[in-house]
Parts: structure tokens; sequence; C-alpha cells
């Protein structure tokens, strides 16, 4: 059976979806637990990235906005894409004082070994507490980049296949998959490269080990305004607000549309009280003015 990028987006939202709602008639009317320790709030990517970010915004606020008595130290936990952290969070089964930050990857690394080798670990070991967020995906230049828009990196790709460098986190991940899906629809060849994080493929960018790489336009922010990168397209069906002059692929030709989620998640069976009280903690971060001001 032929997948698209489209109906791995479908299958990511719908396991979550079931997976949230599974959890309902348990946590009804809960309300008992209270955390008496820092959360550690683990990130299975590394800083500087979308990821990381995510989890700094989310770790601030709740911090901030006192929506927890106690800290929430930020952990990274990187590689394997997001293997490692996912292992790391799966050995605290029933413990409600760690957190995890998910993205699109959570769902697509297909097995994890802990390292004891004994068990494999998927999503669905998990607790699910909240999905915060959806993020678009844009392909990102340096700012002096001699490719001005998604057509001219096209036509180099064209012209010489796989000699664009295009950076990323993980092969089969979010990064990777867009990429994908922008060789497909425009009939190239890119070189793919993996990295750790997004941390390293910044990096790798301003470095010019790379030609481009795919980011989330709010996350590029402070690149973009101090003129060390430029965004060149996004994977979006319409313009987004904040970036009216960011075209869209499919507007260029490229039906290409493509976001990753961003949630929480929580060790295997924490209390039923402690999934009550973090998805009321969470609803109540989505409802601050700072995290508004973050989507």
């Amino acid at each position: 059976m032929k997948v698209s990028v489209r109906n791995i987006r479908i299958i990511i939202l719908s396991i979550l979806a079931v997976s949230v709602l599974a959890l309902a008639p348990a946590i009804s009317g809960a309300a008992s637990f209270v955390p008496n320790r820092p959360i550690e709030f683990v990130c299975f990517a590394s800083p500087g990235g979308g990821s990381g970010i995510f989890a700094e915004t989310v770790g601030g606020i709740m911090e901030k906005e006192k929506i927890v008595p106690v800290s929430m130290p930020r952990i990274y936990k990187s590689g394997g894409g997001f293997a490692v952290g996912m292992a790391y969070l799966a050995e605290k089964k029933g413990n409600p004082h760690f957190l995890g930050s998910t993205a699109n990857p959570f769902i697509l690394t297909p097995l994890v070994v802990t390292a004891s080798g004994k068990k494999t670990i998927t999503h669905k070991d998990f607790t699910q507490i909240a999905i915060l967020a959806f993020d678009e995906m844009a392909v990102v230049v340096k700012y002096d980049s001699p490719y001005k828009s998604i057509k001219e990196l096209v036509a180099a790709a064209k012209a010489k296949p796989k000699s664009i460098k295009f950076g990323g986190t993980n092969v089969g991940g979010t990064d990777s998959l867009l990429i994908a899906s922008l060789a497909k629809a425009a009939g190239v060849e890119f070189n793919y490269i993996a990295f750790q994080g997004g941390g390293e493929v910044n990096a790798a960018l301003l470095g010019g080990h790379i030609d481009a790489m795919s980011a989330n336009p709010t996350e590029m922010l402070p690149q973009i305004e101090g003129k060390t990168m430029r965004m060149l397209a996004v994977a979006s069906e319409k313009r987004l607000p904040g970036f009216k002059e960011l075209t869209t692929m499919k507007e260029l030709g490229y039906n290409v549309v493509f976001n990753t989620h961003r949630g929480i998640t929580a060790p295997p069976g924490i209390p039923a009280e402690a999934v009550a009280y973090y998805e009321n903690a969470f609803k109540k971060l989505s409802e601050t003015e700072s995290f508004k001001a973050k989507k």
C-alpha cells in the first residue's frame, strides 16, 4: 500500500486522539495528586531546535505562571530519532514526577530498545496528556545563500542530482519526510544529511556545511530578524498570519502540506489522579497569554 505524507499525518493524529480519549473514563473527577518535588521535563531532542524551543517555552511558562507548585527542569535526552529519550522516560514507569515533550518522531520511531535490550517500546507504552500545538514547516537557507527561491533550489537539484545538501534530524522523522515530499513533488533528488538535533542543523547551515534545512517559521524568527537565515516557502495550505510574504509550496506548484504536533506525554502507569492533574495544568497553560503569544 502506498502511504503518503498526508496519510502519515492523519495516522499520527488518529493515534494520538485515541490514546488521549482512552484515558478519559479513568481520570474523571480525579484531583488528589499535587507534585511535591521537581518535575523532570524530558526533551527527546537536543537544545536549539523546534523540540528544544517548545520544551523551554512550556517549562518556562509553567514555572513563571506558577501553574505547578514546583520547578520543571528541562532534561535533554537526544539520539535515535527520540529513541534515547523515550527509553529513558519509559524506565520511570509509575512515577508522576516525569514528563516528556512529543513531536512526530514520537509516533514515527517504530521501536525503541532499552539499555538492557529486553523490552521494545512504542508510543503506546506511554501515558498521553495533551497536544498543545501544530507547527508548520518551512524551507530555510542561509541569508546570503545563492538560492533566493524554492524554484532556484529545485533547478540546481535538477541540473545536478543530490548536489543540494538538506540538513535535518533523523531519517524517517519530520524533516526527512518533508524534504522527501518536496523532492517527489518537484521530481528531483536532494542529499539529506541527518543530525542529532535542530541545534546542530542550525549550526551546519550557518557554517555553510549544508545548503538548506526545514524548520517552524516561528522558531526561526530570531535568525530571520537578525538576517542570518531566510525562509523560501512554507508547507501549509495557505499563507501564515504574520508571514504573509512567505509563499506556500502549493502556490509554487508543489503539492506539499506538512506539519508536526507538539505534545506532552508521561511514563507508563502513572496514577489516574496525576493524569487528571496534568491535563488540567496544561489546559491552563494553553489559556495563558504567554503561551498564546508563542503560538
